[in-house]
């Protein structure tokens, strides 16, 4: 029995399954499962320690000037409460006083400039490792924003919903003149050229009665009673420099909600709104200037 209990003691106190065992732990702690807060906690560790060793260099710096201090604040007192002349001997008694305290003081303003730098860097290392965190989700919308009960927050999802909706109908509407503007390019495609007169066919002769007319027909009206003629658009570029196509009187490419004219012969086809003072769709056809005259 005796060697049993002593063959398992061997075996527990055996280094190579302690060691297994402390393989074994560390395999099945994740080690990057929170790469952000992992990092902000050994900053928080860190920043202390830090801070500590900076200040207790620059109490040793104090230390050595314990007594040159209090001796100079002595030395200038006495100095301007008394004749105040250049060549006295506490002015040269100052000088040397001031010469034993600049080592200490540009010591002390290098020690103050690292430690400055450092902590500087452990903040800007904080600011990273808390995107990090932001980025991969490592904090709880309910523990970085707080308790969703408050009337704040209610409000400010309710600008949220609103500011989507928004975006969303917008949306609708861009896909929905998209759409028509598609099934007008389309129409306009389709459309059948009339068909030419039969070769045989000729016209009968007109009686002179009838010829006088076309006659007067065919001259043009007064120039008080002629219709405006309608622009031509042909010499304007249809594409800009990227390869858009270009619409409208301002000669841009397309945005925002637009409306098509459903004149055949159109020249422009579609318009933004604002430039044809619109503020909606209209219902129904529309036509614009152009076409009207």
């Amino acid at each position: 029995m005796a060697q049993k209990a002593q063959k398992h003691a061997g075996v527990a106190n055996c280094p190579t399954r302690s060691r297994c065992s402390t393989v074994a732990i560390k395999m099945s702690t994740p080690a990057n499962l929170f790469p952000g807060l992992n990092d902000i906690v050994d900053v928080i560790e860190e920043f202390p320690l830090e801070v500590a060793r900076y200040m207790t260099l620059l109490r040793e710096i104090d230390a050595k000037c314990v007594h040159t201090v209090p001796e100079l604040n002595a030395q200038i007192g006495r100095f301007l409460a008394g004749s105040r002349q250049p060549g006295s001997p506490q002015l040269q008694t100052i000088n040397r006083l001031f010469q034993d305290l600049m080592p200490s003081l540009e010591e002390k303003m290098h020690v103050s400039s690292i430690a400055f730098e450092t902590l500087d860097r452990l903040v800007a290392r904080v600011e990273l490792a808390y995107e990090v965190a932001l980025k991969n989700q490592e904090i709880p919308d309910k523990l970085r924003l707080g308790n969703d009960n408050h009337p704040a927050m209610h409000l400010h999802h309710e600008l949220m919903k609103k500011i989507e909706s928004k975006q969303q109908s917008k949306s609708q509407q861009a896909l929905r003149s998209e759409s028509r503007r598609e099934a007008m390019a389309a129409k306009k495609m389709h459309v059948d050229p009339p068909a030419p007169a039969p070769a045989s066919y000729a016209p009968l002769p007109l009686p002179p009665a009838a010829l006088a007319a076309k006659r007067r027909a065919d001259l043009p009206p007064p120039a008080r009673k002629r219709k405006k003629p309608r622009d031509d658009y042909s010499a304007r570029p249809k594409t800009n420099e990227y390869g858009e196509a270009l619409y409208c009187y301002c000669n841009q490419v397309a945005y925002g909600e637009m409306v098509g004219c459903d004149g055949e012969n159109c020249q422009l086809e579609w318009f933004h709104l604002p430039c044809i003072n619109l503020e909606t769709l209209p219902k129904g056809k529309w036509y614009c200037d152009d076409c009207k005259r």
